[in-house]
C-alpha cells in the first residue's frame, strides 16, 4: 500500500513537471504585441524584416512546434527563411516525411499496398508565400501572429492541424522589399510626403515582376522557392497572399475565373473551389462581408507562382485583399465601389453574395482576413487529408497515362542546333523545375529528322506533364464567350500573356513527338545538368576564332575585352575555314602570349568551342572596343524593364552604368558614354516623370528639357541611342523620326496581339543580325508596329528585322495579320555621327526571351565600334 502512494506522488510530480514545464515554455514565448511593441496591423505600425527575423528566431528555440531554417541570401543579402511548422513527433521525422511527400508526388512503381501505407503515415503538406510584392504589407505582418498561435494555442483545431499536417510558411517572399517598404514608411511618416509611393523598385531588379519569374528562375528568390516547392517537397496546396485595389471586394479567395488552361489537371480546378468553400465559411464564421470568388483573375496563364504550381499538380492559389494606404487607414465611400471582370457591377451575385458596405479600412482587416484564410487551408488540410493525398497520387497517375497514351510523347531537344548552350540552359530551367530530363545514349532517327547522342529527350510520361507540354508546346490563346466583353465584342486582354513556350521565347528548337517512341536508347539524367565542357580545335598560333551563334560567346568577348593585351574582331563578311564556313560576325581573337590560357579556361566554363589558326586572316573586318554603357533607370516607381535589362547585362557581363536623371542631365554626360539604352517606357515617364509635390524633390521629374538637349548632342557626336520597344516613340520626339506607329489608333476588334510570339525575319549580314538564323521569333508585347517613310533620312536607314509577310503568329493570340505583314521590328537611323537603334519588340524581355538577346547585344557593339 506504502508502495502505492510513493507512486501516485512520484506520478503527481512528474506530471507536475511537466506541465509546468510546458506553461513555462509557452511563458517563455512573447506574443507579437510584447515583442515589438504593438498588434500586427495596428494603424501606423509595421514590423521590419530583422525584427520579425528575430521573433522567428525566438520561436525556433523556444517551441519545438516550429523549425526555421534560413535558406540563404537574398540578392541584397538579407535572410530568406522558411518557417516549418508541425507536431513536435513530426518535426522529429520530417525527413521522413518528406520522402513520404515525395512518392505520393511521384507513385511510379509503387503497389497498392505502398500507395495505401503511405496515405495512412504521410502528412499534409501546405505551403503558403506572404507579400511577394513588398507594398502589399498585410502578408508579412500576419505572420508573426499567426505563428505565434500555432506555436502555443492548445486549441482542439490548432492540435488537429499540427498533427495532420506540415505547414511551409514564407514569412516574406520579398525580404529585401519589405525593408525598403518599412524604411521609406518610417521617413516621411509624418511629414508632407507621408505614403507617398517607393520611388524605385521593391525588389531591386524585378520590382512586381517577381511575380513573372515563377518557371524561368532567375532570381535568388525564386530559387530559394523552387528547390522547396517543386524538388524538395511538392506539396499538396500552395496560396501566395496578396494585395489588390480597394475599389471592389476586401477580399479575393479562389477559384479562379473563366478561362481556365485544359492542360491544367481538372481535379486541381475542383480542389480550387472545395478550398474557397471553406475559406469562404471561415470567413463568414468570423463576420467578415466583401470577400469574392470566381473574379476577376482568370485561370488561364503562366508565369505566376500561384498559377505555375498548378502545372506541378499542386493546387496553386491566390488570396487578394483590398489594399490601405501601407499601414494608414483609407476611408471608401459605397460610391467607390465598383464591379470588376465576372462582376459586372457592385451587387451581390454568386461570387460575392454579402456585400462590405464601404467606411473605414485597415491593415488590421488585411492582417485579420489572411490570417483566417491561412489556418482554413490548414484545417482543410488535416479534416481531409487522406482525400488530399489521394488526390495528388491520382493527378500523378493521370499525368503519366496521358503521356503514354497521347501525343506528344516527348519533346527532343538536339544537340545539334544553333545555339545549343542556350539549349542546356531550358533543359536546366526544366530541372529547377522537377522534370525529368532524360539523355541520348545514340542517335535517334524520327521521319526525317536524325537526333544525335547528347540531345535531350523530355518524356511526357510522367507527373509533370502538365508542365511539359504547358510550357514547351505551340498554343493559341481561345478567342471564345469568356475572352470578349459580353458587350462590345472587344477581346479582353489576357492576364499578361498569351503564350508561354519557354523554347519559343529562348530561341531553343524543342521538337514535339507525336507517334510513339520506339527503339529509343536513353539514359536518365540524375544530378543536375552541366554546361558541356568546350575546346580549342587546331594547334594553330595565338589566333583563335569564335563562332558568333551563342548568346554565351558575349560572356566571353566582354572578358578578354577586359584584358589590355586582347585585340578582338567581327568579321563583315563571311569565309570558308576548313571545311566550315563561317558567316559574317565571326570573332577573330588575338593577343599577348598567355592567350591561349585565357580560351582555354573560358572554353572550359563556357562551354564554348575557339578554333586556334596560324595567322590572321584576309577578310574584311572591324575591330571591337569595350562599350562604355549606361542604362536609364527612372524613379516614379521604377521601371521594371529597366531593371531586367540591368540584370540581364549583368547576367553577360557586359560593363554596365546605371544613369539616373541627374546623370542625364549632366552636361559632362555627352563625352562619358558610347552606348545608352532606353528601356521600355513612355515619353511622358521619360521626359517628365513623376513631379507631384508629394514626391521628395531628389525623386521629381524626369530627364527634362536638359537631358533631352544632352541626347541629342551625344548622337550627334557620334553615340549610339538604343531604344527598346515603346520608348520608340521617345525616340521620335527627340529626333524627330519619320516613323509612327500604324497600329495606335485602329480598334482592338482590328488589330490585337497580346504576349505573343510572332515570326521574324532577320538580315543576318547587318551587324545587329549578326549569329542570328534567318528566321526567328519575336515577342510582341505593348509593341508598336512601326511604319517608317524616308523623308530626309532615306540614305541613314536600314532595317535589320522584319515581321513575316504571312502565317505570322507563332503562339498566342494575333488579331489583324494584315497590319504587321513585312512590317519594321527593328530599325535603325543615322543622325549626325551617331545612330538611334529601335528594337522595337521587347528583345529582352524579363530576362527570358534568350532567342533575340543577341538582337541587344549586337546594337551594344555596333553603337561602339563604328563611333
Amino acid at each position: 500500500m506504502k508502495r502505492k502512494k510513493n507512486l501516485g506522488l512520484l506520478f503527481f510530480v512528474i506530471t507536475t513537471f511537466v506541465l509546468s514545464s510546458i506553461l513555462l515554455g509557452t511563458q517563455n514565448i512573447p506574443t507579437p504585441e510584447e515583442f515589438f511593441g504593438f498588434r500586427m496591423g495596428d494603424d501606423g505600425r509595421l514590423a521590419r524584416w530583422d525584427k520579425i527575423v528575430e521573433y522567428f528566431d525566438i520561436l525556433d528555440k523556444r517551441s519545438d512546434r516550429i523549425e526555421v531554417r534560413c535558406l540563404g541570401k537574398t540578392t541584397l543579402g538579407n535572410p530568406f527563411i522558411l518557417a516549418i511548422f508541425s507536431s513536435p513527433e513530426n518535426l522529429k521525422n520530417l525527413e521522413m516525411y518528406r520522402e513520404m511527400n515525395k512518392k505520393i508526388a511521384d507513385p511510379r512503381g509503387l503497389s497498392e499496398k505502398e500507395v495505401e501505407r503511405l496515405i495512412q503515415k504521410a502528412r499534409y503538406v501546405s505551403v503558403q508565400t506572404y507579400s511577394l510584392h513588398a507594398t502589399e504589407v498585410g502578408g508579412t505582418q500576419c505572420t508573426p501572429e499567426l505563428a505565434y498561435e500555432l506555436v502555443t494555442s492548445d486549441d482542439p483545431v490548432i492540435k488537429m492541424i499540427l498533427e495532420n499536417t506540415i505547414f511551409l510558411m514564407f514569412p516574406c517572399f520579398n525580404p529585401d522589399g519589405e525593408i525598403m517598404v518599412t524604411d521609406w514608411y518610417y521617413k516621411y511618416k509624418g511629414t508632407k510626403y507621408d505614403n507617398t509611393r517607393l520611388p524605385y523598385l521593391y525588389h531591386f531588379y524585378t520590382g512586381h515582376d517577381n511575380n513573372r519569374d515563377a518557371y524561368q528562375l532567375t532570381q535568388k528568390e525564386s530559387q530559394y522557392f523552387a528547390k522547396i516547392v517543386y524538388r524538395d517537397w511538392i506539396p499538396q496546396s500552395y496560396v501566395d497572399h496578396h494585395h489588390f485595389g480597394s475599389s471592389g471586394a476586401r477580399f479575393y479567395i479562389p477559384p479562379y475565373y473563366d478561362p481556365i488552361h485544359p492542360n491544367v489537371i481538372p481535379l486541381i480546378w475542383r480542389e480550387h473551389q472545395l478550398y474557397g468553400s471553406h475559406m469562404a465559411i471561415a470567413l463568414e464564421s468570423k463576420g467578415k462581408s466583401g470577400f469574392e470568388t470566381g473574379a476577376p483573375f482568370t485561370g488561364w496563364w503562366q508565369a505566376s507562382f500561384h498559377m505555375a504550381t498548378n502545372y506541378h499538380n499542386i493546387a496553386g492559389m491566390l488570396t487578394e485583399s483590398a489594399s490601405c494606404d501601407w499601414a494608414d487607414p483609407v476611408y471608401i465611400l459605397p460610391d467607390q465601389l465598383s464591379g470588376t471582370r465576372g462582376r459586372p457591377e457592385y451587387k451581390p451575385q454568386m461570387t460575392m453574395p454579402r456585400l462590405w458596405e464601404g467606411g473605414w479600412w485597415r491593415l488590421r482587416d488585411i492582417v485579420e482576413q489572411q490570417i483566417i484564410a491561412s489556418k482554413a487551408v490548414l484545417e482543410l488540410g488535416a479534416r481531409y487529408r487522406e482525400t488530399l493525398l489521394r488526390n495528388m497520387i491520382r493527378k500523378a497517375e493521370e499525368n503519366i497515362q496521358k503521356g503514354e497514351r497521347e501525343a506528344p510523347y516527348a519533346f527532343i531537344i538536339p544537340r545539334n542546333q544553333h545555339d545549343f548552350l542556350t539549349a542546356v540552359k531550358l533543359v536546366k530551367i526544366f530541372q529547377m523545375n522537377g522534370v525529368e530530363i532524360h539523355r541520348l545514349d545514340r542517335s535517334y532517327r524520327m521521319g526525317w529528322r536524325e537526333f544525335s547522342e547528347g540531345s535531350f529527350v523530355i518524356l511526357c510520361s510522367q507527373p509533370m506533364r502538365s508542365f511539359i507540354v504547358s510550357y514547351l508546346e505551340q498554343v493559341n490563346y481561345p478567342d471564345n464567350y469568356w475572352t470578349r466583353s459580353h458587350v462590345s465584342g472587344q477581346p479582353l486582354h489576357p492576364y499578361d500573356l498569351a503564350g508561354y513556350s519557354v523554347s519559343e521565347h529562348m530561341g531553343v528548337e524543342a521538337i514535339p513527338i507525336n507517334r510513339p517512341i520506339c527503339n529509343i536508347s536513353l539514359t536518365r539524367v540524375v544530378d543536375d545538368v552541366k554546361t558541356p565542357e568546350g575546346r580549342i580545335i587546331g594547334t594553330g598560333g595565338n589566333v583563335y576564332l569564335l563562332e558568333h551563334r551563342f548568346n554565351d560567346s558575349f560572356i566571353a568577348l566582354n572578358r578578354l575585352l577586359s584584358a589590355e593585351d586582347v585585340d578582338i574582331y567581327w568579321t563583315e563578311e563571311g569565309f570558308n575555314y576548313q571545311d566550315r564556313y563561317m558567316p559574317c560576325g565571326t570573332m577573330i581573337i588575338q593577343g599577348g602570349s598567355n592567350l591561349r590560357q585565357k580560351i582555354q579556361e573560358l572554353a572550359r566554363r563556357l562551354g564554348l568551342s575557339f578554333y586556334s589558326i596560324d595567322e590572321d586572316l584576309n577578310v574584311k573586318k572591324v575591330k571591337l572596343k569595350k562599350p562604355r554603357l549606361g542604362v536609364y533607370r527612372r524613379y516614379a516607381g521604377g521601371s521594371m524593364d529597366a531593371g531586367w535589362t540591368h540584370w540581364l547585362l549583368q547576367e553577360f557581363e557586359f560593363p554596365v552604368s546605371i544613369l539616373h536623371n541627374k546623370d542625364i542631365k549632366d552636361n559632362r554626360f555627352v563625352d562619358r558614354y558610347d552606348v545608352v539604352i532606353i528601356p521600355s517606357d513612355s515619353y511622358r515617364r521619360i521626359v517628365i516623370g513623376d513631379s507631384s509635390r508629394k514626391v521628395p524633390p531628389e525623386y521629381r521629374g524626369g530627364i527634362g528639357d536638359g537631358g533631352i538637349k544632352n541626347l541629342r548632342d551625344f548622337v550627334k557626336k557620334g553615340g549610339t541611342l538604343i531604344c527598346l520597344n515603346i520608348s520608340y516613340d521617345f525616340a521620335q520626339k527627340v529626333f524627330n523620326l519619320p516613323l509612327r506607329n500604324a497600329v495606335s489608333n485602329v480598334d482592338s476588334k482590328e488589330f490585337f496581339c497580346p504576349g505573343s510570339t510572332l515570326k521574324i525575319s532577320i538580315d543576318i549580314s547587318h551587324p545587329i543580325g549578326y549569329g542570328m538564323e534567318p528566321h526567328g521569333l519575336a515577342l510582341f508585347r505593348n509593341s508598336p508596329v512601326l511604319d517608317v517613310w524616308a523623308g530626309e533620312f532615306k540614305d541613314g536607314v536600314s532595317i535589320p528585322v522584319r515581321y513575316h509577310e504571312e502565317n505570322i503568329l507563332k503562339s498566342g493570340w494575333l488579331i489583324g495579320e494584315k497590319y504587321l505583314s513585312n512590317r519594321p521590328a527593328v530599325v535603325v537611323f543615322r543622325v549626325g555621327g551617331g545612330k538611334v537603334i529601335l528594337l522595337g519588340f521587347p528583345v529582352q524581355h524579363r530576362a527570358q526571351t534568350h532567342g533575340t538577346f543577341k538582337l541587344l547585344f549586337n546594337s551594344i557593339y555596333y553603337g561602339a565600334f563604328e563611333k
